[in-house]
């Protein structure tokens, strides 16, 4: 039968992302029309099959170099395995009404999904929003679709399956016949429809970057089993006479799961690190880009060497229980005077333990910023050893 229940809808190429020591580009379709996205910009490439006669034109956006990657900060120096030595500010949690001469509050957040996009991907991310969207519209006429031939089925075979209907009332029971045989060919319709809207993402990773990748995985899936992961809201400076603490910071923060996933705008079938946020997008670390995903049709394409990463040491005074895999490494008091010694005007004053934690902030001139914190800094301290050597895998041409 020759249906068109949806005239209307793109049929989307394939992608094929290429990750080598040169950086990433990106194939858009195939012969006889190409669209290539890489460190150099933007090329159309039209061919005759079975001639070997092309045409290649830029169409702008690139450079002859890429800037340098960002790899975390790390000295040479300090525990463990050389984090920057510890500051002097002890963070707490919690939340007092300070008075009016105290600091703001400093709230840590990204910006729009809109800005976030680095220059040379957005020819790729406007690819991906394209699919979605079509994907989406369609997924959901398919529902309905499914649903109204479940209701149409079931009206027929009721007749079908009977003597007496189908003989007496012949007219409807055609009816019912073609109305069935209409549905399931609209889900049939809708059902490759959705097919040819699907992303077909080929990842194809040269060896000299797939090994320290994956490896950088393992040690983002060990890191993901920490006994804590803590995503920073906010910031705010304490006043230590009137609050009566050494702390000189506040954070607010919230606990979030680290774990291996997929983002379902890339359809690929390797699992990749995916950072929960608790206050914004989340954000998956695909080969050599960065899927930052706020919601369904929001979310950016971030060149990982747009990504600048500090990581510190720093002593946390722990109100809330201290995570198994965390140090102790002194104790302070809910109420101290200026020399940290016990407040003896609070009758119920108690002990609080100073833990060693480690945090971390990845942020872009785009507009990305967040910043996380871990109860275990040796094994955030190997995963980003891992992401260093994986960014360090690229050509020369990546790092002037």
């Amino acid at each position: 039968m020759g249906w068109r229940f949806r005239h209307s809808f793109k049929v989307i190429p394939g992608v094929r992302l290429n990750l080598s020591k040169s950086g990433l580009s990106c194939s858009i379709g195939g012969a006889p029309l190409t669209m290539n996205i890489g460190p150099r910009g933007v090329y159309g490439t039209a061919s005759i099959p079975g001639t070997g006669i092309s045409y290649r034109e830029k169409f702008g956006g690139g450079s002859e170099t890429q800037p340098q990657p960002s790899a975390p900060v790390l000295p040479s120096s300090a525990y463990p395995h050389s984090f920057p030595a510890i500051p002097s500010p002890i963070p707490t949690p919690g939340s007092f009404s300070l008075p009016a001469s105290a600091k703001p509050v400093q709230e840590v957040h990204s910006a729009s999904t809109e800005l976030l996009t680095s220059n040379s991907l957005k020819d790729l991310k406007q690819v991906i929003q394209t699919a979605y969207v079509e994907h989406e519209d369609i997924s959901g006429q398919l529902e309905t679709a499914r649903q109204e031939k479940e209701r149409a089925s079931q009206r027929f075979l009721s007749w079908e399956n009977g003597f007496l209907f189908k003989k007496v009332f012949k007219a409807k029971f055609a009816k019912r016949k073609a109305e069935a045989e209409t549905a399931t060919a609209k889900v049939a319709e809708l059902e490759e429809q959705l097919r040819l809207t699907t992303i077909a993402t080929q990842v194809e990773i040269a060896p000299e970057q797939a090994e320290p990748y994956f490896k950088m995985r393992d040690t983002f899936a060990l890191l993901s089993e920490s006994g804590a992961v803590w995503d920073i809201k906010s910031y705010q400076a304490t006043d230590k006479f009137h609050e009566r603490t050494t702390a000189e910071t506040r954070i607010d923060r919230q606990k979030v799961a680290f774990v291996l996933g997929n983002c379902d705008l890339i359809q690929w079938e390797q699992k990749v690190p995916h950072i929960r946020n608790a206050k914004g997008g989340d954000l998956f670390l695909y080969p050599g880009f960065i899927v930052y995903r706020a919601a369904k049709e929001a979310f950016s394409v971030i060149d990982f060497h747009d990504v600048k990463s500090n990581a510190t040491l720093v002593k946390f005074q722990e109100e809330q229980g201290v995570p198994q895999d965390s140090k102790v490494i002194g104790q302070t008091w809910a109420k101290s005077n200026k020399d940290g010694g016990r407040d003896k005007r609070f009758a119920n004053n108690y002990q609080i333990p100073v833990v060693l934690y480690a945090s971390l902030s990845l942020k872009s001139e785009t507009g990305l910023w967040e910043e996380f914190q871990f109860s275990n800094p040796e094994r955030l301290q190997l995963f980003l050893q891992d992401w260093a050597k994986f960014l360090n895998s690229f050509g020369a041409s990546l790092h002037r």
